[in-house]
This record gives structure tokens, C-alpha cells and sequence, in this order.
């Protein structure tokens, strides 16, 4: 009887059950649609900001509500009617409740796309699902780069516009077969940028839906051309004058719906910062890392963003024999600054 009674009570006792959350959840289906480039370009800028993501895919979002879990959910470039045919209805309301109910969607390029009514590309009008922009994207923009090459693109960014509250009045973007953004009659959006070789018409906008924020961005700001901070070797022959990250930087504050700020010191490049050179890549069994006077510490990250290896005051050769064969992030520390690089591991033949 006591043991009945002992069941009873532990049976209908309450439980709290921890669950964990994230700022953003990164969209990827393994190269199929989402460019992988861009999923790692802005994985790096969201580590170096400093905010914490998760890697989710169609299954999950067709399964699972977001809302409970995540802040914000950011679609990459590369081809959105893959995005169109891998989420269902389920999927789609589940991305539209996360936004309704507070939190936000970003879209680069073929992720602005995706979340638009209807994208028309070369002439033919493909209708998307997810219509939170109510418009038409237009593209590819010949006028500033000839589908499928890319090259950079200079954009206003709108003094009077929030999110502009730190920036500079135009920014060297990288531009590969974006839209232009057309949106229907009396469609409420604020326009955050416009292509300067395109009549000036808007290349980055922002609006509400619901309690939620939305921000569809046509250009690239998240890959860093001269640097290679954001993990990836696209157009590194090009030069964007500067760096995008800190539009990103306080455009995320929007997004999550943080007082606006701008990067600081510690974030921001400073004159004569070393360049790290990270050998062997790829790595077998150790790595090393020059100059390696003034790092305080390395960390290991996962493609899904799980810390492997905290080594603080770290010797070097720094062994990872025990990491499988893989790419993986390097987050590198000094007192003055902290970078990320790509790493893969060949340890197995």
C-alpha cells in the first residue's frame, strides 16, 4: 500500500523540465538549397557578436513549433524553391507563429525570396508559400552583376532609419542574383537600403508582422570579402572598403528586439592585429598556430555550433586526435580581439 500511495504521489507530482532555447535558428539542408557558404558566413558573424544559434532543417520545422525555442530564424542564400518544396503547411505556419508571436525572420537573398509573395526571376513567377512580404522580388539585377557572376554592389543605407543609427551613409555589399524589392499598394515596409546602380531601389527593407520583425536583405553583408573572419573563400579577391558586420551587428539588436548598439572595441578590427596562420589545414592528429604570443584561448566548434575543445592558455601543438574527420570552426582568443577560422580535420584516412 505505502508503495502505491509512494507511486501516486511521485506520479502526479509536478515536473519542470528545462528546455533549451536559442537566439537563432540557422536553416540548412546540407548544401541541397541553402548555401552552405552563407550558413557558415553568418554563424561566424553571430559568434563573433556573441549570439547563440542552432542549425535547424525542414524536418524539424515541419514537427516541431519554433516559438518555444528560438528567437529569430535566418534563411540563407541559395535556391529558395528548395526551401518552397522541403517545408510543408505544418512547417510554414510553424516559422509564421514564431514570428507573429514576438520573435523574427532574416532573409539573404534567396531567403528575402522565399519569405516574399511571388519572386519573379528571369521573366518566370514562382509563387511562395510563406508571404510575409507582401510584394514581388524581382531579379537577377543585370545591371549590377550578369546571373550567375557576382561582383560588389554600393548601397545607401537611409540615415533616418533606425537600424542606421551607428553606420556609415553607403556600404560596399557583395551582390549575387538578389532581388529588387517591389512591394503591392499600401503594403507598409521601411526601406533600410537601395542600390545605388539601380535607381535607387530597395535593396534591404524591413516591417511588423504581428508582434514579430522581419528583415529581408538582397546583397550579401555577411560575407567578409578582404577577411577572412567569416570562415568562407568567397570573392576574396574583391575588397568591400570596410566590413558589413556592423549594419548586421545592429540589425540583429532589431531583430531580437535588444537596445540598438554597435560593435565595440573588442569586436571591432584595430590597425596592426595579427594575422593568424593556422597549420597544418588540413589538420592530422595537431595544429599550431602562428603568432601564438598573445592568444589566451581556442575553442573547437561543430558545424551544429557544440563547443568540442576549450583550451585556455593553450600549448601548442594544440592535439586533435580525438576530433573526427570534419570542418570545424576555430574561435581564437587574445586579449584584444577574437577571430574564427575554418579547420578540417583529416585525422582518419
Amino acid at each position: 500500500m505505502k508503495n502505491i500511495l509512494l507511486f501516486l504521489l511521485i506520479f502526479n507530482a509536478p515536473f519542470s523540465f528545462s528546455q533549451q532555447t536559442y537566439d537563432f535558428a540557422i536553416y540548412h539542408d546540407g548544401d541541397i538549397g541553402a548555401w552552405e557558404e552563407d550558413v557558415i558566413a553568418f554563424e561566424h558573424f553571430l559568434d563573433w557578436k556573441g549570439v547563440s544559434h542552432k542549425r535547424v532543417g525542414a524536418q524539424e520545422i515541419n514537427t516541431a513549433p519554433l516559438k518555444d525555442s528560438y528567437g529569430a530564424i535566418f534563411f540563407p542564400g541559395g535556391d529558395a524553391d528548395y526551401y518552397s518544396a522541403d517545408i510543408n503547411a505544418t512547417g510554414i505556419q510553424h516559422i509564421r507563429d514564431l514570428v507573429f508571436t514576438g520573435g523574427a525572420y532574416i532573409g539573404m537573398c534567396a531567403g528575402a525570396e522565399f519569405a516574399s509573395d511571388k519572386l519573379v526571376w528571369e521573366g518566370f513567377e514562382i509563387d511562395y508559400p510563406l508571404n510575409f512580404f507582401q510584394g514581388k522580388s524581382i531579379g537577377p539585377i543585370d545591371q549590377l552583376a550578369i546571373w550567375p557572376d557576382y561582383a560588389m554592389t554600393s548601397v545607401s543605407m537611409n540615415p533616418n532609419d533606425e537600424i542606421n543609427s551607428f553606420g556609415d551613409e553607403q556600404e560596399d555589399m557583395l551582390y549575387w542574383g538578389g532581388s529588387v524589392f517591389h512591394p503591392y499598394a499600401d503594403t507598409p515596409i521601411d526601406t533600410v537600403a537601395t542600390f545605388d546602380g539601380f535607381a535607387n531601389k530597395p535593396a534591404i527593407i524591413k516591417f511588423y508582422y504581428g508582434n514579430g520583425r522581419v528583415l529581408l536583405i538582397s546583397p550579401h553583408p555577411e560575407i567578409e570579402e578582404d577577411s577572412n573572419r567569416d570562415g568562407v573563400n568567397v570573392a576574396e579577391e574583391l575588397d568591400d572598403n570596410g566590413s558589413d558586420w556592423g549594419f548586421l551587428w545592429t540589425a540583429t539588436d532589431w531583430l531580437l528586439g535588444n537596445p540598438l548598439s554597435e560593435p565595440t572595441a573588442l569586436h571591432s578590427p584595430a590597425q596592426g592585429q595579427p594575422h593568424f596562420k593556422l597549420f597544418p589545414n588540413p589538420v592530422h592528429k595537431s595544429l599550431n598556430i602562428s603568432p601564438k604570443d598573445e592568444i589566451i584561448s581556442v575553442k573547437f566548434y561543430d558545424w551544429s555550433g557544440r563547443l568540442l575543445l576549450n583550451s585556455k592558455n593553450p600549448t601548442f601543438p594544440i592535439d586533435l586526435s580525438f576530433l573526427p574527420n570534419g570542418v570545424y570552426s576555430c574561435q581564437i582568443e587574445t586579449q584584444h580581439m577574437q577571430t574564427i577560422e575554418k579547420v578540417v580535420i583529416a585525422n582518419q584516412p
